[in-house]
């Protein structure tokens, strides 16, 4: 019984950051007595929808051993086409539909350059990351553009009680977890993630396999788009810029491997949780706004450190595993 749960629990990557969120937490109310309130946590899951949103997305492509350093210029291209759109036209329906189209493509551009030009996904996604601020730029002016005052309802709303960006995070969340545990697809992106080589001589659709996982983190980056642009009403030139590298520090908090291969959806989602809790106590604490990024960083750098020793460890164990039965087989035939 002992040795399955012990099992069970090496097998769930995402405890460590549940109960890094838990002791944070916990820590929080004491400190702050307004911390644990139904309106602050109500609070800091709506701030954390869409680094959480495009987290399950990036996670894919990290399981894929790829990264994406565009999201925040597609998260921001994605905005402005919605917004210049529905300045020219005013039609929901046209605007919805490009914007999301929009994202999906420019996922997808990169998982094709990366596949058909065996180029490095981090050299990638960081050219295309120039390239999509820059159409953005070109495309809007520059220019902070307003949106029509019901679209709030898509970032500040209210659904069956529950803020909307919470709910689309439960929907995104429930398909991303389904698509990564349940189907062909999500076997593929860890097989992909765990040895490429040997993916491609039994015969998997890595190339498919990659576009689509930069497709779906487009696609997911188009959604978080629109909810914050509802959230700050309309399109600032600031929008987007540095997100990327929450949303990779999210995924990389929650347990996915940098090497690829190990990760969970529950795990992300956790993660941007964990990184709102630290920006939302600092908050509370009125803390200098300009150690907010050196707390990140350190939590990061915590996180891959720690993930490294693990790595090592489970390394050796296995060396030392492969030794003791080479040791007895000898021992048996002499």
């Amino acid at each position: 019984m002992k040795q399955a749960l012990t099992h069970w629990m090496n097998r769930q990557k995402w405890l460590a950051i549940f109960v890094a969120t838990c002791c944070l937490t916990l820590i929080l109310t004491v400190v702050s007595p307004v911390f644990l309130t139904l309106s602050n946590m109500q609070s800091v899951l709506v701030q954390s929808s869409v680094t959480a949103i495009m987290a399950i997305g990036m996670t894919y492509i990290i399981l894929t051993a790829g990264i994406d350093i565009s999201v925040g210029a597609i998260l921001f291209f994605t905005s402005a086409l919605f917004a210049q759109t529905m300045l020219e036209t005013g039609s929901y329906v046209l605007s919805f539909a490009l914007a999301m189209l929009c994202a999906t493509v420019l996922g997808a551009l990169n998982g094709v350059l990366i596949v058909k030009f065996r180029i490095s996904p981090l050299i990638t996604t960081l050219a295309t990351y120039s390239m999509y601020r820059g159409a953005a730029i070109h495309l809007t002016g520059a220019q902070n553009i307003p949106v029509p005052r019901e679209m709030g309802y898509l970032g500040n709303g209210r659904l069956f009680g529950l803020p909307v960006p919470i709910l689309i995070l439960i929907v995104v969340f429930l398909f991303g977890l389904y698509l990564l545990n349940y189907t062909r697809f999500g076997v593929y992106v860890r097989a992909l993630g765990n040895s490429e080589r040997s993916a491609t001589e039994t015969g998997l659709p890595i190339q498919k396999v990659t576009v689509a996982a930069y497709a779906i983190t487009g696609f997911l980056t188009g959604i978080a788009a629109l909810v914050l642009l509802a959230r700050v009403g309309g399109l600032q030139s600031g929008i987007g810029i540095g997100i990327e590298f929450t949303v990779i520090a999210a995924v990389i908090l929650g347990g996915t491997k940098l090497t690829g291969g190990s990760g969970t959806i529950v795990g992300s989602v956790f993660g941007a949780v964990f990184l709102v809790l630290i920006d939302n106590g600092l908050n509370l604490l009125n803390a200098s706004p300009y150690i907010y990024d050196i707390v990140r960083g350190s939590v990061l750098v915590a996180a891959v450190v720690v993930d490294r020793v693990s790595s090592v460890r489970r390394e050796r164990t296995l060396q030392n595993r492969k030794a003791a039965r080479l040791r007895a087989e000898i021992a048996q035939e002499g």
